[in-house]
């Protein structure tokens, strides 16, 4: 996911759109081109092409796809997931439901399955959540 900081949008910012693209798919179908198209300056912030954007949406978990092997496929979130739900939410709940600080190497691996994310991807959902924060190495709960 190179490219998530740069063009002088925040790695936060970044992800925060992303989040928003996965909401609107749990809305709305949407074909790849309508998906490249609407959030075209967004892509060429993170140095993605058709090829990428493409990729990130199939890694999604509970993406529904359809016309899948076409130039131009169309992408749902299924009803399996909500569509609220984000890193930094999920992430919370994993270092709740471990009872206490997690390094953050740990909590890759303590993510639900499917889920494709970086370590900055974390530490940037981390310190956009009012919950959590990151001392050192390890994430925890702000209570």
């Amino acid at each position: 996911l190179a490219g998530l900081a740069s063009g002088g949008i925040g790695m936060a910012d970044n992800l925060m759109e992303l989040q928003t693209i996965r909401k609107d798919l749990a809305a709305n179908a949407r074909t790849l081109d309508q998906v490249c198209q609407d959030r075209s300056l967004l892509w060429q912030r993170l140095g993605w092409d058709k090829h990428q954007v493409r990729l990130w949406l199939r890694s999604l978990p509970d993406m529904e796809l359809q016309d899948g092997e076409g130039d131009d496929p169309r992408y749902r979130i299924g009803l399996g997931a909500p569509p609220t739900d984000d890193l930094g939410e999920t992430i919370a709940r994993v270092v709740e439901a471990l009872g206490g600080p997690v390094p953050l190497a740990q909590l890759r691996t303590k993510l639900p399955p499917g889920l494709v994310v970086t370590d900055p991807m974390i530490r940037a959902a981390v310190q956009a959540h009012p919950r959590l924060s990151l001392t050192g190495p390890l994430v925890r709960l702000v209570r």
